[in-house]
């Protein structure tokens, strides 16, 4: 029986922490991803509800942007890996930069400008990757992920400054 301090029980207490360390990361990087799908259901629920033609438009590109990773994920039964190109991702962002600026050139609202460069952002992360630049994997990951959930909180601010026009326009 090992004495209580020595090398043994420290590896063990250590592993122990470790696996449940593991566990807790888990859990939250699931609940973090759960708190992102909540916000862009609520930014995607509240420009169908009280957004104009861009507000509309920009939110079901992003929610399309989520299902179609969601549904990646669902039939390949992992979520991406960054240590090589994700193109199913790319061709996501590309395509829904695409549409975005299609969207911003048409509409009359400088927000859909804004959620364009985010997006090219995504878009540059890729190219960057394909141009083999030396890119660690999560750094990676940060480029582009971070640009669609600021292009969410970019198209809830346009869509209550669009909601926010029109109800100050209604009372005159």
């Amino acid at each position: 029986m090992p004495r209580p301090g020595n090398l043994y029980d420290r590896e063990r207490v250590a592993s122990r922490l470790i696996a449940f360390g593991g566990g807790i990361i888990q859990r939250s990087g699931m609940v973090r991803f759960a708190i992102q799908v909540t916000i862009v259901f609520l930014v995607v629920f509240f420009a169908l509800k009280k957004g104009g033609r861009p507000e509309r438009h920009v939110a079901i590109v992003l929610f399309g942007m989520l299902a179609a990773v969601i549904g990646q994920a669902l039939i390949r039964g992992h979520w991406t890996q960054y240590d090589d190109i994700p193109w199913f991702r790319v061709a996501i962002d590309v395509v829904a930069f695409a549409i975005v600026l299609a969207i911003a050139l048409r509409a009359d609202r400088w927000w859909p400008l804004w959620v364009g460069s985010v997006l090219l952002l995504s878009v540059l992360a890729h190219l960057l990757r394909i141009v083999h630049a030396e890119i660690p994997p999560l750094v990676y990951a940060i480029m582009e992920r971070w640009p669609f959930m600021i292009a969410t909180v970019i198209t809830g601010l346009g869509t209550y400054l669009h909601a926010r026009r029109e109800r100050i326009a209604s009372r005159n």
